[in-house]
């Protein structure tokens, strides 16, 4: 079968080999690209064949605030009665040993602040190569925290007080000895038994708390949120899409702004104030 070269451009323009050299060097440096392409995908969305572990430790003795700091990968955070020291172990993977090497485990402390962090490499352009590091971190159930995670699964449970930053991945929150406040991107988030006030921030994903002294959701874009048993307040501000389910509260329930979906309220001992195309 013949190969049939169409010319581009100025047809009174003639050349005798232009067109079929410029379309050969053209389906080669697109095959180029293509292959380069592919390779670096691969590497980005899920090479991670080497792995080595990372473990780092110190006193807790004097601490005041624990700041923990996750990038990609899971993040596991437990407190423990009487823990006398701060622990942190987990597992890097990359996809190079020079990114391995890289992707590592911290601790520094700086007067009574103790930080964990995950540093990895920076992956700046579509070839970067991609890396991420998994970890557990054990802290006194007495200690505030601070917590900042990119991306992953999320787990804390059996602490004091939290203030989290997250950017995407799901969030189990469990057992707070204080008040938790959360700024989320997306994601869904559980929240059970915490014994001081529950503030939220959220971009997207669903909202499920069950036990707090207070809630306040001051902005939800979308996604259902589901909140039970609180001894005080509910209070959202800003709600997007999504339903809203609120059962047995000690105070009152108010809601300022509804987008799309039901809202619907049970065993409400105070007073509720929700906007007027919602009340009974």
């Amino acid at each position: 079968m013949g190969v049939v070269f169409q010319r581009i451009g100025n047809p009174s323009r003639k050349s005798p080999y232009e067109t079929p050299m410029r379309t050969l060097t053209t389906l080669a440096l697109l095959t180029i690209a293509f292959c380069m392409a592919a390779t670096a995908s691969a590497d980005i969305f899920g090479d991670c064949s080497l792995t080595e572990k990372r473990n780092v430790a110190a006193p807790a003795a004097g601490v005041s605030r624990i700041v923990i700091i996750g990038r990609a990968g899971y993040l596991h955070i437990n407190g423990r009665r009487g823990a006398g020291e701060v622990r942190a172990t987990g597992t890097a993977c990359a996809s190079s040993r020079e990114v391995l090497s890289d992707t590592k485990l911290t601790m520094s402390r700086s007067g009574s602040e103790l930080r964990v962090e995950a540093e990895t490499p920076d992956n700046n352009g579509f070839f970067g190569s991609s890396a991420k590091l998994d970890f557990d971190v054990t802290v006194p159930d007495n200690i505030a925290l601070r917590v900042e995670d990119g991306s992953g699964e999320l787990t804390i449970d059996n602490v004091a007080g939290v203030d989290l930053t997250d950017g995407s991945g799901d969030i189990v929150i469990r057992n707070v000895i204080g008040d938790l406040s959360v700024h989320d991107g997306s994601g869904d988030m559980t929240i059970a038994n915490v014994s001081g006030n529950v503030r939220v921030t959220d971009g997207s994903g669903d909202i499920d708390v069950n036990g707090a002294g207070s809630v306040e959701i001051a902005n939800d874009g979308s996604g259902s949120a589901d909140i039970r048993n609180v001894k005080h307040d509910v209070h959202i501000g800003n709600k997007g899409s999504g339903s809203v389910e609120v059962s047995d509260v000690g105070g009152d329930f108010r809601v300022g702004n509804k987008g799309g979906g039901s809202i619907d309220w049970k065993r409400v001992a105070g007073h509720v104030d929700v906007p007027e195309r919602f009340r009974r």
